[in-house]
């Protein structure tokens, strides 16, 4: 199994940890939230499915906004003629959603945890699975907890994030934005059926599905981005769900490659008992809607934390997800876009760049020398250059006036990692050459002349492990 995966979450279920209310329970309770819709669920569900359902609610919360003897939807972004029948009724189920929701992972409590497993347990499986890093998740749910498991910094180092201005680690693509998004295939978070935080998004009348399912052949066609390169873990579904077999079914319809696809599908399955279980086969036959069958790899498991680590084993990003959707944003509208000053393109370089690792990595700036040209642009200070600028009596004086005041302020010897003050190249834990760039200038000298300064390196660019024997010592 290669480092980067893709997951699909349905509505009502995050992997047995956090459970909102089923597909059927949450319309059950909007049915029942305001007396004046005075209908029993039970006798709706005989005869339609949920998505009829929601139709029909729909138009019951649409007769209960504009009843005059009503305060709930009395605000004047509410009685506006122009607004669909679903407004309200979504707007509710969004509101209740969000209401539900933790505002972190580290709000999360027994409340919030499915009574077969313990907070602990939940806390554990959300750790293992944010660790797997996926290159994007797919998901039906209406609620943020996704973005909260993968964007939160402040579950994944125990402090608040003071690294706002960097971005979201994984970017939110919602409902149609999907079809209108050029996608990265990388870092990202695609709610298909809309989020709470836009109550007109959500898929959840009849209506919408039809919407739904007049588009999924260009969603489709966007999906197989995804399913053609990377293998694709399925949980909290039920085999028979049509979103699953809908899903596979447009797997099925990705071209051939040189790899199997389904080999590289994964159908997760929490199952309580498995004692009493008698079949244990690794292999799930799923009838998709066609009604040809696709045979998926199948894992069943009381405990999901072992399954996450298991595909988290393999190495993962090695850089911020977040900075790699950038650079291939970016390297995207550099060879996509006109230049207004009609710039020639060095053909020889780019394809020298797109067949040479050395060369790439050289653009990059990775390198196993303190020359790189790579290096040399954003750090061209070696150690004596920095000490002449500053006037100050080479590397002793260095760590006495700046390394150790730095580390007293903020715990943090920045010559043991690469950050954007100081790069060196390590060996096991000496280093060959040490290089600085010319902010660093800039924050040495507020240092040395007792300045209030900004240390400007994100929490998640900190090494969570020690590392301290590479750096000078200031001890």
């Amino acid at each position: 199994m290669s480092a980067s995966r893709l997951f699909l979450q349905e509505r009502g279920f995050l992997f047995a940890i956090f459970l909102p209310p089923s597909w059927d329970g949450l319309l059950e309770k909007m049915t029942h939230k305001h007396s004046t819709i005075d209908e029993n669920y039970g006798f709706w569900r005989q005869t339609r499915d949920p998505k009829e359902v929601g139709q029909i609610l729909a138009e019951k919360y649409a007769e209960l906004a504009w009843d005059k003897n009503t305060q709930r939807f009395s605000g004047g972004e509410f009685l506006d003629y122009e607004k669909g029948q679903d407004y309200y009724l979504k707007t509710e189920i969004a509101e209740y959603s969000q209401e539900k929701t933790p505002e972190s992972v580290n709000d999360l409590s027994e409340e919030d945890v499915d009574d077969d497993i313990s907070l602990e347990q939940a806390m554990r499986e959300i750790e293992a699975l944010r660790d797997i890093q996926p290159h994007a998740v797919i998901t039906t749910n209406y609620d943020e907890f996704l973005e909260r498991i993968f964007n939160d910094e402040s579950f994944h180092k125990g402090e608040s994030s003071e690294d706002e201005g960097e971005g979201e680690r994984y970017e939110v693509v919602v409902g149609e934005e999907i079809l209108k998004t050029q996608f990265r295939s990388l870092g990202e978070i695609l709610k298909i059926h809309g989020s709470a935080t836009d109550p007109e998004s959500l898929i959840l009348t009849s209506d919408d599905y039809a919407n739904f399912n007049n588009r999924k052949r260009y969603l489709s066609s966007k999906m197989l981005t995804y399913f053609a390169e990377h293998p694709l873990l399925i949980v909290g579904y039920s085999a028979s769900d049509p979103n699953v077999r809908k899903i596979l079914s447009w797997v099925n319809n990705a071209p051939p490659n040189d790899r199997n696809i389904e080999e590289d599908i994964y159908f997760l399955k929490y199952e309580d008992d498995l004692e009493s279980q008698e079949d244990f086969s690794t292999e799930k036959r799923i009838q998709l809607e066609d009604g040809s069958f696709m045979t998926v790899k199948r894992i069943l498991a009381r405990d999901f934390d072992w399954v996450f680590e298991a595909f988290a084993s393999s190495e993962g990003f090695e850089a911020d997800v977040r900075y790699l959707r950038k650079l291939v944003a970016n390297m995207y509208e550099v060879v996509r876009k006109e230049s207004p000053r009609a710039q020639v393109v060095d053909h020889q370089q780019l394809e020298d760049i797109a067949t040479n690792e050395d060369e790439l990595a050289t653009v990059l700036g990775i390198s196993s020398v303190g020359d790189s040209p790579g290096v040399q642009l954003n750090h061209p200070l070696s150690s004596n250059d920095l000490t002449d600028q500053l006037g100050i009596g080479g590397v002793p004086s260095l760590k006495s006036k700046v390394i150790r005041p730095i580390y007293d302020d903020e715990d943090i010897n920045i010559t043991a990692f690469n950050n954007r003050y100081h790069v060196a190249f390590f060996e096991e834990n000496s280093s060959e050459s040490r290089r600085y760039s010319e902010e660093a200038i800039d924050l040495f000298e507020k240092v040395m002349d007792g300045e209030d300064y900004d240390l400007r390196i994100p929490d998640s660019h900190i090494p969570d492990e020690d590392i301290s024997s590479r750096g000078y010592e200031i001890e």
